[in-house]
C-alpha cells in the first residue's frame, strides 16, 4: 500500500444534516493519496450510518468510534491512526475546496514545510450567506512579504496573537506532532494550546494565501453560540498557553499577558447574562493570581481593562488588591536590586581571587626571588631618605 501524502481527520457528532456535503469534498480531492480518518464521537443521530454508508463506497475512510468526549478528543483519537507525511483536520460541518490538500502538499513538497497554512472563507448559517472580509481568516496579519517566503514563529514576533490558531486551514509534518507528543486538551477552545506548541516549534512554515476552507458559522447547537458555561475553559485554556510559552519562548510573555487579558474580556462579554456572576469570580480569581510583575507588562490600555473588570463588582476589594500588587512590586524590585548587588559582590570577590592568584604566582618566580635582594635595598634608601630632613631639622 502507497503511503498516503495526507491524513485527514474528520470528528463528528451529531452532524447529519451537513456531513454529506463535508465527505463530498473530502473524497473528491484532486490530491488522491489521502486517507479519511473519520472518528463518530458518540452520535446519537444519523451521523454514524452516513460515515458507514461513505466507507463502503471509498476504501480510502478509516471509521472509528468512541464514546463522547469532545471535538479534541476525537482529534486526538484520530491522530492515533494517521499514516501520511501530513495531518490535515476538516470539522463535520464545515467543507473545503476539491483542490485545497493538492495546494498544500505541493506549498509543504517545495519548501520541505513543518507547517502550511491557507486563508479561509466563513460562511453564516443564519443569513446564508459568505463573509469575505473577516482578517482573522484572510491571514490579514501576514503582509505580502509572507506569500513566497519560509517562516518561523521568529518572523512573527511582532503579530503572534493575532495568527489564525484554527486547526482545520493547515496541515502540519506528521513527524512534527509525533515526535513532541503534541495532543489536543479536553477543553472548548482545544485549538488555542494545539496552534501554539506546534507553530513555536516549527522551523519552517509557508502560507497559500487562497480561501480553500469554508467555515460554517452561527449553526444552531454550535458552541460558540451557546454563549453558556463552556466559555469558562477560556481561563485553562491560557494557562496551558502560558505553560506552553513559558517553555519554549517565554520572551513572548509580555505579548501574552496582553492577549490573554483581551480574549477573556471579551469572552465574557459574549457569555449569556445568566452565567456572567459565576464567570466573573473565576475570572476574578486568575487575574488576581496574576504575578505583579505580569501585571506590569499590560499596555496602558489593557492595564484599564483589568483594572475597570475588577472594579466593576467591588472597588474596595479591587483598592485592596491594587495596594497589594504595588507592594509585591516593590518587593520584587527590591530582590532584583539585592541579586545584583550580590552578583555585583561575586564579581568583585572573583577579580580579588584572580588578583592575589597573580600576586602569589609572582612571589613565587624565579625573578621574584632573584630581586629581592635590590628591593631590600631600595627599601632602605626610601627610609634614609625620609630621615635626613628630620635630623637636618634638628641641628637647626
Amino acid at each position: 500500500m502507497v503511503k498516503p501524502k495526507i491524513s485527514i481527520i474528520i470528528p463528528v457528532y451529531n452532524i447529519e444534516k451537513y456531513l454529506k456535503q463535508c465527505l463530498d469534498s473530502v473524497i473528491n480531492q484532486t490530491l488522491r493519496e489521502i486517507e479519511i480518518i473519520c472518528v463518530n464521537d458518540g452520535s446519537t443521530d444519523n451521523s454514524l450510518q452516513i460515515l458507514q454508508e461513505y466507507s463502503r463506497k471509498d476504501d480510502r475512510i478509516k471509521l472509528f468510534s468512541k464514546e463522547n468526549g469532545g471535538i479534541g478528543s476525537a482529534r486526538n483519537e484520530g491522530l492515533k491512526h494517521v499514516n501520511g507525511e501530513y495531518i490535515g483536520f476538516v470539522d463535520s460541518d464545515d467543507w473545503i475546496e476539491l483542490d485545497m490538500y493538492e495546494k498544500l502538499y505541493e506549498k509543504a513538497e517545495a519548501n520541505d514545510c513543518d507547517m502550511v497554512i491557507c486563508s479561509a472563507h466563513i460562511f453564516d448559517d443564519i443569513e446564508q450567506e459568505f463573509k469575505f472580509d473577516k482578517p482573522y481568516f484572510t491571514l490579514a496579519c501576514f503582509d505580502e512579504s509572507f506569500d513566497d517566503i519560509i517562516f518561523n514563529h521568529e518572523q512573527t514576533a511582532g503579530f503572534l496573537f493575532e495568527i489564525n490558531v484554527t486547526p482545520w486551514n493547515k496541515i502540519y509534518r506528521t513527524s512534527l506532532i509525533k515526535d513532541n507528543n503534541i495532543t489536543f486538551q479536553k477543553l472548548d477552545f482545544e485549538d488555542n494550546p494545539f496552534f501554539y506548541e506546534c507553530f513555536l516549534k516549527s522551523k519552517r512554515v509557508s502560507l497559500v494565501r487562497e480561501n480553500l476552507y469554508f467555515y460554517r458559522v452561527n449553526r444552531k447547537g454550535s458552541f460558540i453560540t451557546t454563549g453558556n458555561r463552556r466559555f469558562f475553559d477560556i481561563i485553562p485554556t491560557h494557562q496551558l498557553n502560558e505553560k506552553i510559552i513559558r517553555d519554549n519562548c517565554p520572551f513572548y510573555l509580555d505579548s501574552f499577558f496582553n492577549f490573554k487579558i483581551n480574549t477573556i474580556i471579551s469572552r465574557y462579554n459574549q457569555v449569556d447574562k445568566e452565567f456572567k456572576d459565576e464567570f466573573f469570580d473565576i475570572i476574578k480569581e486568575d487575574f488576581i493570581e496574576m504575578d505583579s510583575k505580569d501585571i506590569q507588562q499590560l499596555s496602558d490600555l489593557n492595564f484599564a481593562l483589568y483594572q475597570n473588570f475588577l472594579k466593576s463588582k467591588n472597588p474596595e476589594e479591587y483598592e485592596l488588591h491594587y495596594q497589594i500588587i504595588q507592594l509585591k512590586s516593590e518587593e520584587q524590585k527590591l530582590k532584583k536590586y539585592n541579586a545584583q548587588l550580590k552578583k555585583q559582590n561575586a564579581d568583585y570577590q572573583e577579580k580579588i581571587k584572580k588578583n592575589n592568584h597573580i600576586i602569589n604566582e609572582m612571589r613565587c618566580s624565579n625573578s621574584w626571588k632573584i630581586t629581592k635582594p635590590l628591593r631590600k635595598l631600595t627599601n632602605s634608601f626610601k627610609n634614609l631618605k625620609m630621615r635626613i630632613p628630620l635630623k637636618r631639622q634638628n641641628n637647626n
